[in-house]
């Protein structure tokens, strides 16, 4: 009884700074085939040697982060490891979809559940029979602090440790504050609200200068628009015909020179 009172301070100060820092990142909610169903923030690795395995994963592994320098990460549990393991690159984007903490003998641990937000191509399978597909991937980073740290520690001093690693550019994403709608970008094309799949803001071709001989003051050409529960003909007939299609069944992949259109079950389901 002794113990669990003396440990209570510590553990409401950590769900406080975790409640804290999800107010300060939304985190995106995905589903099981790895399509991102509500985009959240949208942040860009910073460091280098973060390993990944590609979602959804039987255990997601994580990377020691000590004094803003991504660790080797733990070699057990090798068994359950993917042959695709990738290592994500500084400039890459990723969305966060978990925030936890935790506490051992020696120190805490901020936890911080990252995925990709665009997908990799992985090959699964063994030497005879294989096969190759996209996926998102996924991996834990572990900010290693002094015990007793976290249950102290201010939200903005935490985003100052992720920060390190993890950066935030309000070029990745719009906020529509009064509607509480979270967008992310699909640059050059438009800017997809995570809540309805509707284009919102301004395409970048808009900035472009009017052709010669144009009217002054002539309201650009509309941007190609592509929500979420288009079929494909209603795609193509936006977009014309894709440079690729990649079809897993249920799944196909268009893929244009700037954009790939995910469809599940025949409806676009993703805008990558």
């Amino acid at each position: 009884m002794v113990l669990s009172i003396s440990l209570a301070p510590f553990a409401f100060g950590q769900d406080s700074l975790v409640e804290g820092l999800k107010h300060k990142y939304r985190l995106s909610e995905i589903n099981a085939q790895g399509v991102v169903a509500n985009p959240g923030t949208v942040l860009t690795i910073e460091a280098d040697g973060i390993n990944a395995e590609p979602y959804p994963t039987m255990i997601t592994f994580e990377n020691p982060v000590v004094d803003g320098q991504v660790k080797q990460r733990s070699k057990g549990l090798g068994f359950l490891k993917s042959n695709n393991l990738q290592i994500l690159q500084p400039g890459q984007k990723v969305y966060i979809t978990k925030i936890n903490s935790g506490t051992s003998a020696q120190e805490d641990s901020l936890k911080i559940t990252i995925l990709t937000s665009d997908a990799i191509l992985a090959r699964f399978g063994g030497t005879y029979s294989s096969y190759q597909t996209p996926k998102r991937y996924s991996t834990t980073l572990a900010f290693k602090v002094p015990k007793g740290s976290l249950s102290t520690m201010s939200v903005d001093d935490a985003e100052k440790l992720i920060g390190a690693v993890l950066s935030v550019n309000p070029a990745d994403q719009e906020r529509t504050h009064d509607a509480g709608v979270v967008t992310r970008s699909c640059e050059p094309h438009c800017a997809v609200s995570a809540t309805t799949g509707a284009p919102v803001g301004t395409p970048s071709s808009a900035f472009a200068p009017p052709p010669a001989g144009a009217p002054a003051g002539a309201a650009p050409a509309s941007a190609p628009t592509i929500t979420l529960g288009q079929t494909p003909e209603q795609v193509t007939a936006i977009m014309g015909e894709p440079q690729q299609i990649i079809d897993l069944g249920a799944k196909k992949i268009f893929k244009y020179p700037d954009m790939k259109i995910v469809f599940n079950n025949g409806k676009v389901s993703d805008v990558q």
